[in-house]
This record gives C-alpha cells, sequence and structure tokens, in this order.
C-alpha cells in the first residue's frame, strides 16, 4: 500500500474561499497581523506534509502496531520521529496563544490541517490533536506557573497529552467518578484507574501529561463534585526538569477492530501511593472544564469520520476510472469498459461525492462559526449568535460525520468488488479505523440526546433559533434562484416539517421521555440530511455563479450536480424519516426483554 492518501486541493480551497471567505477572518483583531495569503500558506503546506511525512505512517503502523512490554509501550521509530517534526514545526500549537509557544492562527486552521493529517494517518495524528487539547485546557484554566511549566514544552512537542475520563464501572457516566484526590500541601495525591486512554503511554516524548477527573475527599456526590487535575507521568521539578516516574503505570493494551498503531490504555494512578497531581481550574468544576477538550474532540470526531471517507471516496474513484470490466449496458462503447461507466458504480461515486463535499462544508462552516464565537467583541449579539450555532450543530457534526462516514467508507469498498476486501488496497482499514468515530466522546445515541433535549431547549430555544433563521435566510434568499430555485424550494419544505417535528419532540421530551428516547437519533440524522443539503446548495449556487460568468468547468458542474442529485435523492428519504420520528407505535418500549 503505497501514497494512500488522496485529498482534492481544489475542493478544500473552494470551501475556504469561495464559500466561507476564511480570508474575512484576518479582520478579527486576534487575527490583525495575519493574511489571508499566510492562511494559504498553511493549508498548502499541511497538503504536502499530510502527503510526505504522515501518509507512510498509515502502513508502517498497521505493520508495527504498538508492542506492550514489561509495563511500557512502544511505538514505530518513524511515529516518534514525525510528533517531533510536528512539534519543533508549530503544528501542535498551531491556533494557540503565542505567549506559551502557540502560532496564532485562527482556531479553524486546526481542523483544516487535521482534516488532511487524519486522512493521512489517522492513528498517529490522534497524538498531536490530544496534546494539543490537554495543553489547551492547561492554557485556559490552570493557574500561571502551571501554564509556564507544561503548556510550552506540549506545544513544542516535548511532552504529550492525554485526557483521561472513562472509568472501569462508569463509561460515559461520568457522574460514577471513583478516581479520588487526597490534598497535600499544593498539590494531591492521586488513586484511581482509567480504561480506553488513546495514546495513554508510548514512548514518542520523555513525558505525558494526563488531564483527569477525580473527585477530591468529601466532595459533593454526582457531576457536581469532579475536579480537573493535571498529572504528569514523570514528575516535573520546579525548574521544568523531569524528576522521578509519578506512580502512573500502563496496566494493558487494548487489541482493537481497528486504528493498531494507537495505543489504548488502561493506567493506574497512584497504586503506590505515590502519584502526584495538580488542580487545574475550579474546585468541583472539572466537567465544565473538560468539555472544552471534549467538545473540540466531538468536532474532531467529525473530522476523522469525514476525512476517511474523503480518501476513501478519491480511492474508489481512482480504481473505477482504472479497472476495466464488463459492457457498456447501453452498447455505447465497443468492448470492455472502465467500471466508471456503469451506472450502478456512478451511483454510488456520486452518492460519495456529495456526502464527502457536503460534510467537509457543515464541518469548515461550523469551525469558521467558532472564531467568530470566540472572536468577536464580548457581549455583542453577533457573538452569541454564532456561539449558539456552534453549540447546536456540534453534536449534528459529531454524529452525522462518524455514521456517515463510515458507511461511505463501506460503499468505497463495494465499488472495488471482492478486491476492495483485500488488503491490496486501503479501504478496508479505512472502514475498520472508521468504525470508532461513533463510539468515540460519547456516542452517537447520546449526541442525538443532547441535541433533541439539552439543545433543543438550551437558552430558551435561542440554540435551535440560530439554526433555523441560518437556514430560513438562505431559502428565503434563493428561492427563486434560475437553476436551483427548485431544489431550495425542497429544502425549504423539508426544514419546515423539521421545526415542527423538533418542536413537537421537545414538547414530548417531558411528557413522555420514554418514546422521546426512542426517536431522537432518526431525528438527528435528519438535522445532518437538512444541514448537508444546505451546504451542497451553497457550494452549488456558487458554481452556478462562476458558470454563468462563463468560467466553469467540470468541477464546477459537479457541485451543481452533487447538491440536486442529494436534495431529490436524500430529502425524501428524510420527509419519510421524520413522519416515523412521531409515528404513534410503541413497539421499542413496550417490547419485554424476553421477546428481544
Amino acid at each position: 500500500m503505497v501514497d494512500h492518501f488522496r485529498v482534492n486541493r481544489n475542493d478544500i480551497f473552494f470551501i475556504l474561499k469561495n464559500q466561507l471567505n476564511y480570508g474575512s477572518l484576518c479582520s478579527l483583531e486576534r487575527y490583525q497581523d495575519l493574511k489571508e495569503e499566510m492562511l494559504d500558506m498553511v493549508v498548502n503546506e499541511a497538503i504536502t506534509m499530510a502527503r510526505e511525512l504522515v501518509d507512510p505512517l498509515q502502513e508502517i503502523g498497521e505493520k508495527w502496531g504498538v508492542r506492550f512490554e514489561k509495563g511500557k509501550v512502544f511505538c514505530p521509530p518513524e511515529f516518534k520521529e514525525a510528533f517531533k517534526h510536528f512539534g519543533e514545526n508549530g503544528w501542535i500549537g498551531l491556533a494557540r496563544n503565542t505567549a506559551y509557544g502557540g502560532q496564532g492562527f485562527p482556531h479553524m486552521m486546526r481542523i483544516v490541517v487535521n482534516d488532511l493529517m487524519y486522512g493521512a494517518c489517522q492513528a498517529f495524528n490522534m497524538a498531536p490533536s490530544l496534546t494539543h487539547g490537554a495543553a489547551h485546557l492547561i492554557e485556559n484554566f490552570a493557574v500561571e506557573n502551571l501554564k509556564k511549566l507544561f503548556v510550552p514544552k506540549m506545544y513544542g512537542g516535548e511532552w504529550a497529552g492525554t485526557m483521561c475520563l472513562t472509568e472501569p464501572d462508569a463509561g460515559s457516566n461520568l457522574a460514577n467518578t471513583r478516581t479520588t484526590a487526597y490534598p497535600a500541601g499544593d498539590h494531591y495525591k492521586i488513586k484511581g484507574s482509567k480504561i480506553f486512554i488513546s495514546w495513554g503511554d508510548h514512548d514518542l516524548t520523555e513525558n505525558i501529561v494526563h488531564l483527569i477527573l477525580a473527585r477530591m475527599e468529601g466532595a459533593p456526590e454526582g457531576v457536581k463534585g469532579i475536579s480537573l487535575f493535571i498529572v504528569p507521568k514523570i514528575k516535573v521539578n520546579p525548574d521544568g526538569s523531569l524528576g522521578e516516574p509519578n506512580d502512573v503505570l500502563c496496566e494493558r493494551v487494548e487489541e482493537k477492530l481497528g486504528l493498531h498503531a494507537s495505543p489504548t490504555c488502561e493506567l493506574n494512578f497512584g497504586g503506590n501511593n505515590g502519584c502526584v497531581g495538580f488542580l487545574c481550574g475550579l474546585a468541583n468544576r472539572g466537567l465544565p472544564h473538560m468539555f472544552q477538550m471534549m467538545n473540540a474532540a466531538r468536532i474532531n470526531t467529525a473530522v476523522s469520520g469525514m476525512t476517511l471517507a474523503g480518501t476513501a471516496y478519491l480511492n474508489a474513484l481512482a480504481y473505477a476510472k482504472a479497472r476495466i470490466q464488463g459492457q457498456d449496458v447501453a452498447g455505447r462503447k465497443p468492448g470492455y469498459v472502465p467500471i466508471i461507466d456503469h451506472p450502478d458504480v456512478r451511483r454510488m461515486l456520486l452518492w460519495m461525492k456529495a456526502m464527502v463535499d457536503g460534510m467537509r462544508s457543515m464541518i469548515y462552516t461550523g469551525a469558521f462559526w467558532s472564531d467568530l464565537a470566540w472572536e468577536l467583541p464580548a457581549g455583542s449579539e453577533e457573538r452569541t449568535h454564532y456561539h449558539n450555532l456552534l453549540d447546536f450543530i456540534t453534536p449534528i457534526m459529531k454524529a452525522y460525520c462518524s455514521h456517515m462516514g463510515f458507511r461511505v467508507c463501506e460503499i468505497a469498498l463495494q465499488c472495488l468488488g471482492g478486491y476492495g476486501y483485500t488488503r491490496d488496497y486501503p479501504i478496508e482499514q479505512y472502514l475498520r479505523d472508521a468504525k470508532i468515530m461513533s463510539l468515540y466522546e460519547g456516542t452517537n445515541g447520546i449526541q442525538s440526546i443532547d441535541l433533541m433535549g439539552r439543545k433543543m431547549r438550551g437558552s430558551k430555544g435561542a440554540l435551535f433559533k440560530a439554526f433555523r433563521d441560518e437556514l430560513e435566510r438562505f431559502c428565503i434568499t434563493h428561492e427563486h434562484h434560475p437553476e436551483l430555485g427548485k431544489e431550495v424550494s425542497i429544502l425549504s419544505v423539508v426544514l419546515e416539517k423539521l421545526t415542527k417535528v423538533a418542536l413537537k419532540m421537545a414538547e414530548r421530551m417531558n411528557s413522555d421521555p420514554l418514546q422521546w428516547a426512542s426517536y431522537t437519533f432518526p431525528a438527528l440524522m435528519c438535522f445532518g440530511d437538512v444541514t448537508m443539503s444546505w451546504r451542497l446548495l451553497d457550494l452549488a449556487i456558487i458554481a452556478q455563479g462562476i458558470t454563468d460568468e462563463g468560467q466553469g468547468n467540470p468541477f464546477h458542474s459537479g457541485k451543481i450536480m452533487q447538491a440536486s442529485y442529494f436534495v431529490g435523492t436524500m430529502l425524501p428519504l428524510t420527509l419519510a424519516r421524520l413522519e416515523t420520528c412521531m409515528r404513534p407505535g410503541r413497539e421499542i418500549i413496550e417490547m419485554s426483554n424476553q421477546a428481544f
């Protein structure tokens, strides 16, 4: 498997420049020293690095895996060199504060770069991405001396980072966290176990800084009694030098379906009563603090699903153009033809193309909103609007893109026929690696409960209103578009139906919570379909405008046709799914356990 990673540079820049005008972020006060050309340079350099440095790690990592010997985890040597390159060249702290070693680029640039790096090697890029997230938590919530002690070395790639949430008997229910923290002078003694910790132990760096949720002695039960702690694998002296081991031991490494080069660890803290941790942020506010990293991780999970789907699609497309098999069904060409000429293969390719472009646009749009939500003037209505949009769309992005990203990988494999099932081609690995995304950072079922509950009702409905206003404004603006007005009108009809069903379900949450919870996931998928249609139609209208000016080419016609195809084939199914969300049948609830 050589040079597996495929990406269409034009697709990326069409969204960034033509659709989002991402250079406009440079007008924000934080980015006033930047220019659009500098953002372009980052994207182009990231594409080059993904292809030349990270792409080879995919095959190396799959062959090597991880080795667990005498309580220590060993990774491919090439991973260590790549991680060092990421740190030394500013990629880990690309969008972070320059005062702590960051590069000061817009927040959304991390998402664009992760799109490329996750696609080139998902297993590897989790390490710098988790390190960034952990360092950013310390930067935002820790006291100044801890920021200076830990953050620059993490952004610089000298030390790595993780987040440690899950416990053996708690799973996603963080209220049951049992890891404890006992005060001991200016620090705390930590004792407990965490499981499913991605990159929980490795030999890429000389130290690993764990961000861990634990309960202080005497703290309230439930989530209101959880605090956040900084727990290094190796103790750190006040001058930043390393001391003795911090009683953090790796007990085992999970055997997994995919991501074989990413060590998923069970960690034991304080087994010999020698584990030291430092409070990060306010006592008993650990979960709200950690949600900063969790929400970023949820967006990155969406990125992972989308980008694995993207390279899977482009690999399937290349195969379909080269593979000669069968005769043209209409006899248009003599002899055998490339399988891209077969209508059923073209159906799969067009569906994948629309899915990938729509998901990328959805995610990049959310990332663009994040900069507006965090960098517009504090207290402004505009900032609040974009904050509401980001909050509302995050569970949609995470669940929809992880779910449909896996489906795209499945369809890409189908395009290759029997060869897709072999390791001669990279798609079977994409399929295995992508499956975890619907489980990471709260399963997709949990995301749907969050969307249809907290997000629908949050801020007295302001989050949903912000989302609905954006789509309604788009539909009103373009409902009479000469070429795509019909498709926009279809979107408008489905949006109206979605609004009615969503509001009705929000009422049902109190009156009939079991029936409500039975249909939250189908409802989330309807929100995803509608968001996809919006973003695809927006791309299509821009492409149509370029075509009308006489500058169009097949690239632009592809944007137009993928939108009309998606709206014409997916939104009728969305309408049907919305009907099922409101059906009176109660089989899910009333069927006895014995009847399953």
